[in-house]
């Protein structure tokens, strides 16, 4: 069989198994214009028939994520069928019950995810799987708690989070409530990968043993992530928007239960809307994305303001600095701040837990391409930090590691603006996350002063974090060939100095291990294998700045995309009398290290 007669036996394939007519007829236009070439004698044009198939969508960081079409390259109800069955064989043969025990699906407000959530329903159904489902959109941290509060199985939301309009995503959530890792999403892939193109999956409609769960199990979750008020009296008036997005009643009903808090919400985003007709990104952190709530917040003089972004497992906060011009804060920063906040509250002697002193194992944690400050904070609260590879799956696979071991949760967060304060939901959790800011910005107005205030002392008691972020796009031809040549040529001739700076330590996360860029003295890396390059920098002997801390440079790249992800960070000394000058020096110093990456 040749390569044309090969690639039409699997898209008829697909096609006839196809439940969805759009999808389903888009596939056989392609076949038919392949078909036509063929019997008129043309050079036949397979790239939008492959394009189908080649690449397949497979298990990244947070599921499955693609643009709708036909065929495993895109999202669409027969992946999410195939998918599904592949998944509801793994639960039977490793978690006990599964059947009885059942799964819990979810969606959000983009257009496709509901019918997309009837489809993953339907299929858990004909496995003879027990299905709960939700009366209305629910929040992606919605879906995580469920899973854990009603002792399923495992847990699906049909979400494509902070990605363009056109973007249709699938998250599973295993028995125990945090993301899949290996080697269970592995098992996945590879049973999907190997399972017939034509196979008949089993479909089930609704019946009596589909359990649907409304307000009862939001109130479960607002309960759970609810915090004793930080300080009595303290009046705060906040911004909100929830970005078009599925959370923003979670939100509001959580901030409302919290003491004197006076909500302002930006109402053309107030609604669910898959179209995220009033942004041309709907991601909290690309630029001009927050205009419309920080115009709220200074229309209302608010003390800080919020967004959760359209799934609601991130959050967005922006507070007024010294001059009232309103700061969009990085996930770095607002990250260090809620680890400070939840120590001191954890451990305060007059704390409703009752801890007088920290434990010893006691734990906070980010991933490998956030600030290392956080491991200053952790250290003068006297408890433990770790740092895990990118992903909320990573930092909750240690930490259940961990709290098996007996050790105690506090906190977790990454860079790009996730935070778990809670170990009730057990992955990011913006509107959890919301509750906890506006309860630290509480006590820091009742004590006279402001998040960025409290955040300009943290720095000077800890030392300066700066931290950039720079995507390096490859364009053309053989552009993820460039882009792996060039992280290859980082380990193959790494640089002993950068910017003016000397290269102090390599780590090389794709072989597990550090060393010094003549390679001596090497050390392993605890973690799993994952393509990050990270260099340690710092001035030469005698050097004399302002900005004479380390400097740390990650570069991986994009999991989507030929694109390279540069993360920069500067971490000053502790003590500094005049941060406004080693920021500005420091400033410096990370354009010119940027640019050499560009």
């Amino acid at each position: 069989m040749n390569e044309t007669s090969e690639n039409l036996t699997r898209a008829k394939a697909w096609r006839d198994a196809d439940p969805d007519p759009e999808t389903r007829a888009e596939l056989d236009a392609r076949i038919q214009r392949v078909e036509g070439a063929q019997a008129r004698g043309e050079a036949i044009e397979l790239e939008a028939l492959r394009a189908c198939f080649e690449p397949p969508l497979s298990f990244g960081t947070a599921g499955l994520r693609g643009l709708k079409g036909p065929g495993p390259a895109h999202m669409n109800h027969r992946l999410i069928q195939r998918v599904t069955a592949v998944i509801a064989d793994v639960l039977r043969a490793e978690v006990p019950d599964a059947a009885e025990r059942g799964v819990v699906i979810g969606y959000d407000a983009r257009h496709g995810s509901q019918a997309l959530a009837e489809t993953a329903a339907q299929t858990v159904a004909g496995a003879e799987l027990g299905v709960h489902v939700f009366d209305d959109y629910a929040a992606t941290p919605l879906v995580a708690f469920a899973t854990r509060e009603l002792s399923a199985a495992a847990g699906i939301v049909l979400t494509a989070s902070h990605n363009p309009p056109e973007y249709l995503g699938y998250k599973v959530y295993w028995s125990h409530g945090a993301q899949i890792v290996p080697p269970i999403d592995e098992r996945i892939a590879q049973a999907l990968g190997a399972l017939p193109v034509a196979v008949v999956i089993p479909q089930a409609r609704p019946d009596d043993a589909w359990h649907a769960h409304g307000e009862a199990l939001r109130q479960r979750y607002l309960h759970a992530i609810a915090r004793p008020p930080a300080t009595k009296g303290a009046h705060l008036r906040v911004a909100y928007s929830a970005m078009h997005g599925v959370a923003g009643g979670l939100v509001k009903a959580a901030l409302a239960a919290q003491d004197n808090v006076e909500l302002h919400e930006v109402g053309a985003q107030a609604l669910p809307d898959g179209d995220f007709p009033t942004v041309n990104f709907p991601n909290p952190e690309e630029p001009g994305a927050l205009d419309h709530l920080t115009a709220l917040a200074a229309e209302v003089h608010a003390d800080i303001a919020l967004a959760t972004d359209p799934d609601g497992d991130r959050l967005a906060v922006a507070v007024p600095d010294q001059t009232g011009d309103w700061q969009v804060l990085m996930g770095d920063q607002t990250g260090v701040l809620l680890a400070d906040f939840l120590l001191r509250e954890t451990f305060s002697a007059d704390s409703p837990a009752g801890a007088a002193a920290p434990s010893a194992r006691a734990f906070v944690m980010n991933t490998v391409v956030s600030s290392r400050l956080l491991g200053r904070v952790a250290e003068a609260h006297g408890v433990d930090w770790e740092q895990t590879l990118t992903g909320f799956k990573w930092l909750w696979h240690r930490a259940l590691q961990r709290e098996a071991a007996g050790d105690r949760f506090i906190f977790a967060y990454e860079d790009a603006i996730g935070f778990c304060p809670t170990p009730r939901v057990r992955d990011k959790d913006g509107v959890a996350a919301a509750v906890a800011v506006t309860e630290m910005a509480k006590a820091a107005k009742a004590a006279g002063t402001t998040l960025h205030e409290t955040l300009m002392a943290l720095y000077a008691r800890h030392g300066l974090s700066i931290n950039r972020q720079i995507s390096v796009q490859l364009e053309g031809e053989g552009a993820h060939g460039r882009m792996n040549a060039r992280l290859q040529a980082l380990r193959d001739d790494p640089p002993t100095t950068l910017a003016g700076l000397s290269v102090t330590r390599i780590h090389d996360y794709a072989a597990a291990e550090r060393s010094r860029p003549d390679g001596s003295d090497v050390e392993p890396i605890p973690l799993p294998a994952t393509n990050l390059i990270q260099l340690d920098l710092a001035a030469s002997a005698g050097a004399s700045s302002p900005a004479n801390g380390t400097y740390y440079v990650s570069i991986r790249p994009s999991g989507t995309e030929p694109k390279l992800k540069i993360y920069l960070e500067y971490l000053g000394r502790a003590g500094s009398n005049d941060l406004d000058s080693e920021r500005a020096a420091a400033d410096r110093v990370l354009e010119a290290l940027g640019n050499a990456f560009i």
